[in-house]
């Protein structure tokens, strides 16, 4: 049985997120992807815990909350 990834809802900021993971080859901090998507932090953190939980990224390193792009959901 294969797993399937759980949909995530695509709305102006999580597509901001992840064009800007797209932009950096899939890698940013938490810090950055606030700065760049000109958002607030609660909001950037809410839709990376959506992603994380539905596992479309991942900490590299945890410390320096430095995300990873596993796979674009918006990707068929």
């Amino acid at each position: 049985m294969s797993h399937q990834q759980m949909p995530v809802k695509i709305d102006d900021v999580m597509e901001r997120i992840l064009d800007i993971f797209e932009e950096t080859d899939g890698y940013a901090t938490t810090g950055y992807l606030v700065d760049e998507a000109d958002s607030t932090r609660p909001t950037v953190t809410k839709r990376l815990d959506r992603l994380y939980a539905a596992d479309y990224i991942e900490y590299v390193h945890e410390p320096t909350a430095f995300w990873q792009l596993k796979k674009d959901p918006r990707s068929p």
